[in-house]
């Protein structure tokens, strides 16, 4: 496959130190390590999104999903080694690392016991899969990155900044649009549709800033602040109630920031007025709640 021999470039770096922070602070000093190149690009897979997306394809068939012969669920390993290469083919990345969430509870957990709290229970036949999916990728040579205490998104957020200071195009492939405040200069998101992992879907969107905006109607840096004021129900961020994404986007066309949207409602800005402003009064706490 074109660029097969281009994807282990920093494998070795990477194989000893998968399951700890202070592997994560030694992944990072090599790539500072690399050498400076003209914008190659590398490949940072958000590994449970994509896991994800491939058991959803396939475990709504009528089969309840695949299996090989022997029974064993196969529906992660199939669809997200597909997209994967099938990524790998069209990006022809000079490197490639796949991050992973831990078990362990990470701080968002420590500082808010309700932080994903509304997630239904992993099914049960999701973790054998992703445990096989696990040992296929290091069979293959892929780099794994976890650190305990910290979400997959950390670690694609660290790296790809680092990766870009060092001259690389960071691409994330990510389904998750959390991921979009990310997003500028070098580094861009590798949008999945929530049919990706079974390969109906084609090619992973690329995000750019415009494409951020297209999408949200917000730049990336304003993404926090528009799901501070929304919501999110995936992560069990309350948002101001009565507070759309429409009214979101308005309220940081008007003000840059969910600070200066508050300290407008202090200083008594007459264009923050009416039902907006009664239903910003009332849920100030829940608007600085996803805070971290």
């Amino acid at each position: 496959m074109r660029g097969c021999s281009q994807i282990y470039a920093v494998r070795g770096a990477y194989s000893k130190q998968r399951s700890n922070f202070t592997g994560l602070l030694a992944l990072l000093s090599t790539v500072r390590r690399l050498p400076r190149v003209s914008s190659p690009t590398f490949l940072l897979v958000d590994g449970h999104s994509l896991a994800f997306r491939s058991y959803y394809a396939f475990a709504k068939n009528r089969d309840g999903g695949l299996k090989n012969s022997q029974g064993v669920p196969t529906s992660i390993c199939f669809g997200f080694l597909r997209s994967l290469l099938d990524t790998i083919e069209a990006q022809t990345p000079a490197a490639v690392a796949i991050a992973f969430d831990t078990a362990k509870p990470t701080f968002r957990h420590d500082a808010d016991a309700t932080y994903k709290g509304t997630r239904s229970e992993t099914p049960e036949d999701f973790i054998p899969d992703i445990q096989n999916l696990e040992r296929l990728l290091q069979a293959f040579g892929f780099t794994i990155v976890k650190a305990p205490g910290y979400e997959a998104d950390d670690i694609l957020g660290t790296i790809s900044k680092q990766a870009a200071d060092q001259g690389y195009t960071a691409k994330i492939l990510s389904g998750d649009r959390d991921l979009f405040q990310l997003v500028g200069g070098a580094r861009s998101v590798l949008y999945l549709s929530s049919a990706y992992g079974s390969g109906r879907a084609g090619s992973a969107a690329e995000f750019d800033r415009n494409r951020v905006v297209e999408k949200l109607g917000v730049p990336p840096e304003q993404v926090i602040d528009f799901k501070a004021l929304c919501g999110d129900s995936s992560d069990n961020i309350p948002g101001v109630k009565g507070i759309g994404e429409k009214t979101a986007v308005k309220l940081l066309t008007d003000y840059p920031t969910l600070d200066a949207i508050y300290a407008a409602i202090d200083a008594g800005d007459p264009n923050l007025k009416g039902a907006v402003r009664k239903k910003l009064e009332a849920d100030r706490d829940a608007a600085y709640h996803p805070s971290f």
